[in-house]
């Protein structure tokens, strides 16, 4: 299938929505417990399964989650700090995206790219959410910047043309970024997430019924 991505920028892997296969460098999801802090000591009220609305499913990350263990976490954030064993990711938009010289493109598709503080994503499986070790607005310690379609399966901007018989429209592309998480324990480890990645224009063979 040959796609266009209306955003290119570096990456790990890229994954389709419905991808059920991983390439096996991936498969091994735990790296190792954060240490410098007894993983012990957790209120045993709190549930880290998280609860994922329906508007977080599609685009598969979420940054508003209800009842998201923000005290735990950030008391966790500050133990991490200390011990200073692990990096928090931190994206940034560079500058020739934002000030850059003004040209003459078009886009094939229409999307939105920003930076995305999750407090939740996908596995890399894509099965399972977690939630991401994180805090909100300006104190985040993980930011991640994402490209994600406006709206999917819609036809590609009229601009593109297809052999006959073929028609473009527009489908999320995801990749693989690494994190630092707590399993359903509690416990802080660091492991890969799928997140948007670009809206790119893909082509797909129309079906005629013959008679």
């Amino acid at each position: 299938m040959y796609f266009v991505c209306v955003a290119v920028w570096v990456s790990l892997v890229h994954l389709l929505p419905s991808d059920a296969i991983i390439l096996d460098r991936y498969a091994t999801r735990r790296t190792r417990a954060i240490d410098g802090y007894d993983n012990n000591q957790i209120t045993g009220s709190l549930s880290f399964k998280p609860s994922i609305p329906k508007e977080c499913e599609e685009i598969g990350i979420c940054d508003d989650v209800p009842e998201y263990p923000q005290q735990y976490v950030t008391q966790l954030i500050d133990q991490i700090n200390k011990v200073n064993q692990t990096h928090f990711n931190m994206d940034i938009i560079q500058l020739d995206e934002r000030f850059g010289p003004e040209e003459d493109n078009t886009e094939l598709c229409q999307s939105k790219t920003m930076l995305f503080s999750p407090l939740a994503a996908r596995s890399v499986n894509g099965k399972k959410w977690y939630y991401i070790v994180n805090k909100r607005n300006e104190e985040a310690v993980q930011t991640f910047r994402v490209d994600v379609c406006n709206k999917q399966n819609v036809m590609c901007d009229n601009v593109a043309s297809f052999a006959l018989g073929n028609e473009g429209y527009c489908k999320q592309k995801y990749i693989l970024r690494k994190m630092v998480a707590l399993d359903y324990t509690g416990s802080t480890y660091e492991d890969y997430f799928i997140i948007p990645s670009c809206c790119s224009c893909v082509y797909r063979t129309l079906s005629y019924n013959l008679k």
